[in-house]
């Protein structure tokens, strides 16, 4: 009995000592030197968490430091107030002049960095192992390996920028809770940046090219001299010099419409024409502009002039001929 006494009180007083470690020490630690986390924060890097750290300061003096980023991490640089700067990156200036709450910068392992600070300043570093950013975009599509880089310079990031300040509140939380609170959004703040990275890698890889002048004109000519039949996009993209695929795609990107909604827009405006300069009936133009059925004349017509084809014609005041005997459609087609 004594002994189990024995070994309860030496728990309680082991936990004890580890709570009052963590009220002790803070979870955002304010840097003693310029990008470099204190020797607590280091641990919490080898055990591949995110350690953020602050570098603030009210001095109106101009000040100059320089660092190289560990080899073993990523560091994400928010800014926390406008901030006089010439920051500079392995010899290249990325940004000189005032920088406003919410630019984000990560400079890559291995990279050496410059910065003079022309008055006060407050930045938030996040010290991200390269492991931990691995583990984050391993089931991310469309990165074979992991990206988190600033190819661009900083940019401005809001959702970031409101994560970076409730992560200062780590420390007023405290504790054990307090620690878990910052280890979250520190998470969520790398996710963040990695999954904008992921979209605009994509938009990059997607982007494509439009259509040349000479196979637009090409493809423009087939449509108009097939108004009147039907056409598969297979022979227009052959009579462009291209395959189905990469016509499709790059007449799109030269004209805005994919090759079937401009055959359709081509085939009213061509209606238009005939409705007011004949006095041909509906059915006859349907026929000559490549309708298999009047009703899809008549619905395509509606969606692109705003009415049907008989009264759009009578707005304009057009005499039609006498209707002729009713003629047989062919089964529906392009």
């Amino acid at each position: 009995m004594c002994s189990f006494g024995t070994q309860a009180s030496a728990a309680a007083d082991s936990l004890t000592d580890v709570h009052s470690d963590l009220l002790q020490r803070n979870i955002v630690d304010d840097e003693s030197n310029w990008r470099v986390p204190s020797r607590s924060s280091a641990a919490s890097l080898s055990a591949s968490k995110v350690v953020a750290t602050r570098w603030h300061g009210s001095n109106g003096q101009t000040q100059e430091f320089a660092s190289e980023t560990p080899a073993d991490c990523h560091v994400v640089k928010i800014v926390l107030r406008n901030t006089n700067i010439r920051f500079g990156v392995a010899g290249r200036t990325v940004q000189d002049g005032v920088t406003t709450p919410g630019t984000v910068h990560v400079t890559e392992p291995a990279d050496p960095v410059h910065c003079l600070f022309r008055g006060p300043y407050d930045v938030l570093h996040l010290h991200v192992p390269n492991n931990l950013i691995a583990e984050c975009a391993r089931d991310m599509s469309g990165h074979p390996t992991p990206v988190l880089c600033s190819k661009d310079g900083p940019s401005k990031d809001v959702t970031v920028d409101a994560l970076s300040r409730a992560l200062l509140e780590a420390d007023r939380i405290g504790g054990s809770f307090g620690q878990i609170y910052a280890d979250c959004i520190g998470i969520a703040i790398i996710a963040r940046l990695l999954s904008s990275a992921n979209r605009m890698a994509t938009a990059e890889r997607t982007k494509v090219g439009k259509l040349s002048r000479w196979r637009l004109k090409r493809a423009i000519d087939y449509f108009e001299a097939h108004i009147g039949r039907p056409v598969r996009l297979a022979d227009v993209a052959s009579s462009a010099g291209l395959t189905r695929m990469h016509f499709a795609a790059q007449f799109r990107a030269a004209t805005g419409l994919r090759p079937h909604e401009y055959l359709l827009r081509r085939r009213i405006e061509r209606a238009q024409e005939m409705l007011c300069g004949t006095g041909m009936p509906l059915v006859d133009i349907a026929l000559s502009v490549g309708f298999q059925t009047q009703s899809h004349f008549i619905s395509v017509f509606k969606r692109y002039a705003g009415q049907p084809p008989r009264a759009w014609r009578e707005a304009r005041g057009v005499t039609t001929c006498a209707t002729p005997p009713r003629r047989r459609f062919s089964p529906e087609g392009t």
